[in-house]
């Protein structure tokens, strides 16, 4: 398979994974109205791990050092901060959380410019700017105050660009599988060791946020976020953000279709212009060749017969 072929199917499972994740606003907010959070985070994550141990067992097998500690890594990361985004969900709408955390698709190439030292287009600065615009009108309410579930999902936002930075150095040195499970695994010990020392044990699982939780479980995590780690081996940081952050359009509509999410129009224009943002960060136009000054002095004639 040719690297344009590798590269079009890892667009295509990034589109997948953000459908996955536009829905999974959804079960995020269902699941928690019946459990508490660190539950949720352990169950999702312990039952994704065993997931993939089941299907990709021989792979996972196989795994040495690198896996382990870069999975350790991303898990750790992963369980500092999901918190942020299942308690967010208690204060603030699923499709504007959306649009929110949609701006991490502009903080990562400045991130990359910092761990990576790779320095950002133009665009980019000029994405950044229209974020914060975008968030402005999407978080500020009418005392011009950020509410406390708006500013857990920017929290959010951030951490997970740092997350997808690494994610793309992990991803070209280690089988991302195994990246995939060891992540999940210390993601849902930690969670399940916090869950016992600080919560209290569900009494009650109804069937909504069961249901909830399985797809949070399998389509969220074990397929979704799978998909990008191996998408993320035959693509680039900015590439893969630009890709994700169309989940704040799926939740957008998912939210506002099945979930009565309000229809305002400042959350709508406010998104459309994170989205906006992110898509400028991603265009890359071609600069026009410089003329020598022998090409400049050499006239029409004089270059035919060079050629």
């Amino acid at each position: 398979m040719n690297d344009k072929k590798k590269a079009f199917l890892a667009d295509c499972a990034l589109v997948l994974a953000a459908i996955c994740w536009g829905g999974g606003f959804i079960a995020g907010d269902i699941a928690v109205q019946h459990f508490s959070t660190f539950y949720i985070l352990a169950i999702r994550f312990l039952a994704a791990a065993l997931i993939m141990f089941l299907f990709f067992g021989r792979i996972i097998r196989r795994c040495g050092k690198a896996e382990i500690k870069s999975g350790f890594i991303l898990g750790t990361l992963f369980f500092l901060v999901m918190p942020l985004q299942v308690i967010a969900l208690k204060y603030t709408t699923p499709s504007k959380q959306a649009f929110l955390l949609a701006g991490y698709a502009a903080m990562v190439p400045f991130i990359s410019w910092i761990v990576l030292k790779n320095r950002p287009k133009i665009n980019a600065f000029v994405a950044g700017i229209l974020v914060m615009i975008g968030i402005g009108l999407i978080s500020l309410n009418s005392s011009m105050s950020i509410e406390l579930g708006d500013g857990l999902s920017l929290g959010f936002s951030f951490c997970y660009a740092v997350f997808v930075v690494l994610t793309g150095i992990f991803a070209g040195k280690c089988n991302p599988l195994g990246l995939s499970f060891f992540s999940y695994l210390s993601t849902g010990v930690f969670s399940l060791c916090a869950a016992l020392i600080f919560e209290d044990v569900p009494k009650v699982f109804p069937p909504a946020g069961v249901i909830s939780l399985v797809y949070l479980a399998i389509i969220n995590t074990a397929v979704a976020y799978t998909l990008q780690n191996v998408a993320q081996k035959y693509t680039t940081d900015t590439h893969t953000a630009i890709l994700l952050s169309t989940e704040s359009l799926f939740a957008f509509i998912f939210g506002v279709c099945f979930y009565g999410d309000p229809f305002t129009p400042q959350i709508l224009i406010g998104g459309l212009i994170v989205f906006s943002a992110v898509i400028i960060s991603e265009v890359r136009w071609k600069k026009r060749p410089k003329e020598t000054p022998e090409t400049e002095a050499c006239p029409p004639q004089t270059q035919e017969k060079n050629r």
